[in-house]
């Protein structure tokens, strides 16, 4: 989607963070100076009813903060009819798209010629209790099937739809979007994958005796996640965010959503860049 041309704007800032709050007032005061219509809101957690249905569309979100903001406000507001844009409080950034000093001459940009959209997959993710759906939610970023509190390996089993592929004995076992290749699963040693792709990339973290290496799947197929009978304690976590525990028996369904994350990019900056600028693309 590109030439994305808002009709509205809702500023979401880090919630008790006083310098991006601050920001948002500011933007929205600009904003306002321009006709546009727009809110300001922290990140809480009812965060969908401060967009109201009245507004014209399609909507900007407009979120002050790091990638944690992003992905929680991703996860409550994801829609087709959005498109989100991140001005960066954090350290690495790599999600928000405009710094603190440069959102004036972006915002420029997008009203006056439209912007740019990064079209990106996210996951579903349920998990199955005694045939009963315990969880049913949207992941932006990854799901982390791992070890409880203690040090001590998990037993899982893979499948590819019905199809067993492997059991292994490891740390855990990540499943990633493309977004979230540059995440977690790269840090296990997962491959980086384009963000644009649909896609779900799997790596076990830390497996022992076990040469099971990391998988890409076709993202409009189902991958599942058993737990061992032998597994003694296990947690899923879902973007780093949320966390639920784990018994023998449970099993983790990971497919496409059928929303979509809209991402505003900068026409100048491409992804091979941001690895670049980021650390992940280094020249000997």
């Amino acid at each position: 989607m590109n030439n994305f041309h808002p009709g509205s704007v809702l500023l979401v800032a880090k919630r008790d963070h006083v310098e991006a709050l601050n920001l948002a007032g500011e933007i929205s005061e600009w904003l306002s100076g321009r006709g546009v219509v727009n809110s300001v809101s922290e990140n809480v957690d009812d965060l969908a009813s401060r967009l109201p249905r009245s507004w014209p569309t399609p909507t900007l979100i407009l979120v002050l903060g790091g990638d944690g903001t992003m992905i929680s406000v991703i996860r409550k507001l994801a829609s087709n009819h959005i498109a989100i844009l991140g001005i960066n409080f954090a350290r690495v950034g790599f999600l928000t798209e405009c710094s603190k000093d440069s959102w004036q001459p972006m915002l420029d940009g997008i009203f006056e010629h439209g912007a740019m959209i990064s079209s990106r997959m996210l996951l579903d993710v349920r998990l199955i209790r005694d045939s009963r759906t315990m969880l049913s939610t949207i992941v932006v970023n990854d799901i982390v099937v791992g070890r409880g509190r203690l040090a001590r390996l998990i037993n899982l089993e893979l499948f590819f739809e019905e199809e067993r592929i492997a059991a292994l004995r490891a740390d855990g076992l990540i499943l990633s979007t493309p977004t979230g290749s540059s995440a977690y699963s790269y840090s296990a040693g997962g491959p980086l994958v384009y963000p644009e792709m649909d896609v779900i990339c799997t790596t076990p973290i830390c497996s022992f005796l076990t040469e099971i290496k990391p998988f890409v799947f076709p993202a409009e197929r189902t991958i599942q996640v058993r737990i061992d009978e032998y597994t003694m304690e296990a947690f899923l976590t879902l973007d780093g965010q949320s966390g639920y525990p784990l018994i023998k028996g449970d099993q983790v369904h990971v497919t496409r959503s059928q929303c979509r994350m809209n991402l505003v990019t900068s026409s100048g900056y491409s992804y091979f860049q941001k690895l670049r600028a980021k650390g992940f693309l280094q020249e000997s």
